[in-house]
């Protein structure tokens, strides 16, 4: 399938590409469906980009000083940001406004849904006194040496 008719077919398009610095944007945004939802998580260094800017412009990051620095925002001057998942989750009115039309999630790994997520199993596993706690991340005494184990 070529690109342009992804576009018009999609509902949902995910950028997961290895495009180049300077060599974005992926999907053109000509074709895009009046109500695609664009989840834009490929550009992970300063100069690349996947998402043309009059699309991103809609979108919404996840973490918005990380995504003006090296996500797709980058692209956009910083009073054409927008809002962050953040002000979503807090203001149901904002995110009201964002139902409609095409959408744009900007990932920058920063993890946020992770940690929401996390902490409410947390929460419900403490609640219904189930689980046990276990230490999963280990700290090394030599941060050079992951794999140091003392």
């Amino acid at each position: 399938m070529e690109l342009a008719e992804l576009e018009t077919a999609a509902d949902i398009i995910c950028t997961v590409t290895p495009v180049g610095v300077g060599d974005g944007p992926v999907p053109s945004g000509a074709n895009l469906r009046p109500h695609v939802h664009i989840n834009a998580i490929g550009a992970d260094l300063i100069g690349k980009f996947e998402v043309p800017v009059p699309v991103l412009e809609v979108g919404v990051p996840d973490h918005l000083a990380q995504a003006l620095r090296k996500a797709e925002r980058q692209q956009l001057e910083e009073g054409n940001v927008g809002t962050d998942l953040t002000t979503l989750y807090a203001d149901p009115e904002t995110a009201a406004r964002h139902r409609d039309g095409v959408t744009v999630f900007d990932s920058t790994r920063f993890g946020l849904e992770d940690h929401v997520a996390l902490d409410v199993l947390l929460e419900l596993a403490e609640e219904a006194s189930i689980g046990d706690r276990v230490q999963i991340e280990h700290l090394p005494h030599d941060t050079l040496n992951p794999y140091s184990f003392q």
